[in-house]
């Protein structure tokens, strides 16, 4: 076992400590170690670069190990902890982040001085809540106020903010399926402007339905020199004419890297080996409705799942749509 893995381990062990239901939230290093089949001076050399970077600490002075809030945070950062509790808890915190703000919107002057109005406010179990209560203090979601007890930082806020905002963007694609009388062009509009919001928000300056030299570009997004053309489909699965379309676009724009092709229908298999086959010329990315749904439900981002395709297009001509690569 490397260094870093022994690591990971150790701050998995200190996640589930402050997380998971029935595990102390302080263990022996040496016992640990031996339960996992590490040597005590590879237990010890990782425990003091752990410590030596603010991630875990020594519990009261004695042989015993704890968690800290930086290392915690760091733990879900990288997902070294067991996802679905991280997941759990990620949901708690933003439980208890809406609680307080809910409560300042209906009254600014509200004061919220005892943790206990604040617990009974999240609709949450005591147990949840107290696990994460000394956390968001920690990390600076919540401060103590002396005139307004616990209140939203501004990091807190921001948190509260784009999660609402994810929220609804959410329902808005949810209705957008089922929703009646309506063309597919007036659908595929609507995918548009929810995707150029997603945009927006991870970083991308966006223009939307751009006219020039007797074209319509959906949607240009771009950050610094590198710009792609969006179009969105809704009607069908895409068929390779389409595609050819978009590359003439691309190609005939001199600052753009590539064309992102949307489609809530997906794709041919004529228009995959289609994209195969112009890579040199141009670059397109395909969506399915797959890679879509991940980013509306806010499993991914747009921009990581953007750099996942370029990578397997440019670096082993695979097309990676819905998680398949073909």
């Amino acid at each position: 076992m490397t260094r870093e893995e022994i690591k990971n381990l150790i701050l998995r062990r200190a996640y589930a400590g402050a997380f998971e239901d029935g595990v102390k939230d302080y263990f022996n290093l040496y016992k640990y170690a031996e339960e996992n089949g590490i040597n005590r001076d590879e237990a010890d050399r990782a425990f003091n670069e752990l410590e030596e970077a603010g991630l875990i600490q020594t519990y009261a002075g004695g042989g015993e190990i704890i968690n800290t809030p930086t290392g915690l945070a760091f733990a879900e950062k990288h997902k070294l902890a067991d996802e679905a509790l991280i997941d759990k808890h990620t949901k708690v915190r933003i439980k208890m982040l809406e609680a307080l703000a809910d409560a300042y919107e209906k009254s600014p002057n509200y004061e919220m001085e005892f943790w206990e109005e604040w617990f009974r406010l999240t609709g949450i179990n005591e147990q949840d809540f107290n696990k994460n209560y000394n956390y968001v203090i920690d990390i600076g979601l919540v401060k103590i106020s002396p005139m307004q007890g616990h209140i939203l930082t501004p990091t807190g806020n921001s948190i509260v903010i784009d999660y609402r905002k994810r929220k609804r963007r959410l329902e808005d694609f949810e209705r957008l399926d089922k929703l009646e009388g309506m063309t597919e062009q007036q659908r595929g509009h609507k995918l548009e402007d929810l995707l150029a919001e997603t945009a927006e928000w991870e970083g991308w300056e966006v223009t939307k339905r751009v006219r020039s030299q007797g074209q319509e570009n959906d949607i240009i997004i771009h950050k610094g020199p590198h710009y792609f053309l969006i179009s969105c489909k809704w009607a069908e699965p895409v068929q390779p004419h389409v595609v050819e379309l978009l590359e003439s676009r691309v190609r005939r724009r001199a600052t753009a890297n590539g064309g992102i092709l949307f489609s809530m229908s997906g794709f041919t298999p004529n228009c995959i080996e289609e994209i195969r086959q112009m890579i040199a010329a141009a670059l397109i990315i395909p969506f399915g409705p797959g890679d879509i749904r991940r980013i509306m439900q806010n499993e991914t981002t747009m921009s990581d799942l953007l750099d996942d395709k370029i990578d397997n297009i440019m670096n082993h001509r695979k097309i990676h749509v819905d998680g398949k690569l073909k």
